[in-house]
């Protein structure tokens, strides 16, 4: 078997301050963690918190601590630091190969979404389950096995085409791929993506992010590869 994953991320039309941050990192006992943070300050994006949110996630993910406990360290080091007035909404997603799961780690409400071979499934999280400041996150667990593959988006990508009163059809786009399984992962993520930016008619009103995880069967050959595109806004 094999991790495929793949990142597609556009920052919002509207606001110089970027929010979304993502990074990928190796577990120490195998396996990867792929971690999606949006930051806030004073109810207002910040690029600073979401990064100090991530990179003090990695480190303790890197020192061996469980995703859920990092996570709620991580959490409630950022409140008290800054008195109650930042947040943060967690979205991480592991493959952790000394425990043979896929575990997901989640303190906000937009649910992420499982491909199966013949279905659908959408993992919600109910508000009344974030209670407490969403210090406490949830966390899940999947069998590592072959051809799951696994969505986790931002809020930005569910908000889309909210001033011109239309939402995105995740679950129809989810059934689209369910039918084209030869689809790779960068092109799956690209695609809910584009159509997310096309119903903000081209400008994102918020910062957009879709990661795709995918467990396939391969025969092992060693071999990793990262691919990496990063746009570089004009001066």
């Amino acid at each position: 078997m094999e991790i495929q994953a793949a990142i597609a991320k556009v920052d919002s039309y509207t606001s110089p301050q970027e929010g979304d941050k993502v990074e990928i990192i190796e577990r120490p006992n195998g396996g990867i963690s792929i971690i999606m943070a949006e930051g806030k300050l004073d109810n207002q994006r910040s690029k600073a918190i979401s990064i100090k949110a991530v990179h003090a996630l990695m480190g303790l993910i890197s020192d061996g601590i469980h995703d859920g406990a990092a996570s709620r360290a991580v959490l409630t080091n950022l409140k008290n630091e800054h008195h109650g007035r930042a947040s943060v909404a967690l979205s991480v997603i592991s493959c952790d190969l000394e425990s043979q799961t896929i575990i997901i780690t989640k303190n906000n409400c937009v649910p992420v979404v499982i491909i199966r071979p013949e279905q659908v499934d959408f993992l919600n999280l109910e508000s009344e389950t974030l209670a407490g400041g969403c210090i406490t996150p949830a966390v899940f667990q999947f069998q590592l096995e072959s051809d799951l593959t696994f969505f986790l988006l931002s809020d930005g990508i569910c908000s889309a085409g909210g001033q011109s009163h239309q939402s995105l059809d995740i679950r129809e786009i989810m059934e689209t791929f369910l039918e084209d399984q030869s689809m790779d992962v960068q092109a799956m993520a690209d695609f809910v993506l584009n159509q997310a930016i096309s119903l903000d008619t081209g400008e994102p009103k918020d910062d957009m992010t879709v990661v795709v995880f995918r467990v396939r069967p391969v025969l092992f050959n060693g071999i990793r590869r990262v691919s990496i595109q990063f746009p570089i806004k004009p001066a």
